[in-house]
């Protein structure tokens, strides 16, 4: 089993893959969010024989939603109409925590969408 973790952003999006056997996220690729994200997401899953997407939802920590949570709904929205594999919706307030101690400990500035995607993914396979 293959998992697409996606970390959905309104410029670009960024992508992780992992495999149930090894439960390791690993940033995969950024791409532009523009007309032809729905079809280059349904092509790396065909490469990359992609089982299961889990994707970011962004929800705050008093449970409410925000305008990017309803854009990341509506994009959900999308994928399960054009792609016929599981999309997995994943709290991403917890790989926030990851992020912040990640950031910390590379003494980075900022993540990237990928490195995001990854951490959403993770948290996932953590909790299965």
């Amino acid at each position: 089993m293959k998992y697409l973790g996606i970390d959905y952003g309104d410029k670009k999006i960024g992508l992780a893959t992992a495999d149930l056997e090894t439960k390791i996220a690993s940033p995969y690729k950024i791409l532009f969010n523009n007309q032809n994200i729905i079809s280059d997401i349904k092509n790396v899953c065909l490469n990359e024989e992609i089982d299961k997407i889990v994707i970011g939802l962004p929800i705050s920590l008093k449970g409410t939603m925000s305008k990017q949570t309803e854009n990341v709904i509506k994009f959900i929205s999308k994928l399960r109409k054009n792609i016929d594999l599981e999309v997995i919706e994943q709290d991403e307030k917890y790989s926030s925590q990851y992020a912040q101690r990640l950031l910390r400990e590379t003494k980075a500035k900022h993540l990237d969408d990928d490195v995001a995607a990854m951490l959403i993914l993770q948290s996932y396979l953590d909790e299965t």
